[in-house]
């Protein structure tokens, strides 16, 4: 994958409500060249409809290469199909996070939501598991779950990483007043 593609870097605000905002920082290189918004429902089945609305809302809709999210689990329990944000952005995803994902904890979450909540997860247990088959690696003192390959992933680990950094402050800022925390 080539440098210079543009990137929609994807976070939550704090989780507050039965929804929270979901902002997206659209990005080409260093430069940030649109932001969007959006509402997810927290524990909710949406996070992945919602990515794929931000894409295709933004008039960079059919440059958007690669979604860059921090863990597939957004606003809590709300988990990604991976598959089906690929087939419907034709853009690769990358998972950022600072420490190991671990999937048997947020199957474990699902479960536990599960028996107080009533609701099902077991679409949500399967989007899990699938997303055991990406790629998974090290890189940069980022924990990275990807469709790329290693070699590509590094050249984009550390701006979204950075973008998402942004995503998340801007999201925790106008929801709260001020941003605070780290992703």
């Amino acid at each position: 994958m080539k440098t210079g593609i543009r990137i929609l870097a994807v976070a939550c605000a704090p989780l507050k409500k039965k929804d929270t905002l979901l902002v997206g920082i659209i990005a080409k290189d260093s430069v940030i060249e649109g932001v969007v918004s959006s509402k997810v429902q927290v524990n909710g089945t949406d996070a992945t409809k919602k990515i794929i609305a931000l894409v295709n809302k933004t008039r960079f809709k059919d440059q958007v290469r690669l979604v860059a999210v921090n863990g597939i689990g957004l606003a809590g329990l709300n988990v990604l199909d991976v598959d089906e944000l690929r087939k419907r952005t034709k853009a690769e995803l990358i998972s950022v996070t600072r420490g190991k994902p671990h999937p048997s904890e947020l199957i474990t979450a699902l479960r536990s939501f599960s028996k107080r909540s009533g609701e099902k997860v077991g679409e949500r247990i399967e989007l899990v598991n699938l997303a055991r088959n990406l790629s998974e690696f090290r890189l940069k003192g980022f924990y990275l779950q990807t469709t790329l390959e290693k070699a590509d992933a590094g050249k984009f680990v550390e701006r979204s990483f950075h973008f998402l950094r942004l995503a998340h402050l801007i999201a925790s800022g106008v929801t709260s007043g001020e941003s605070k925390g780290r992703i």
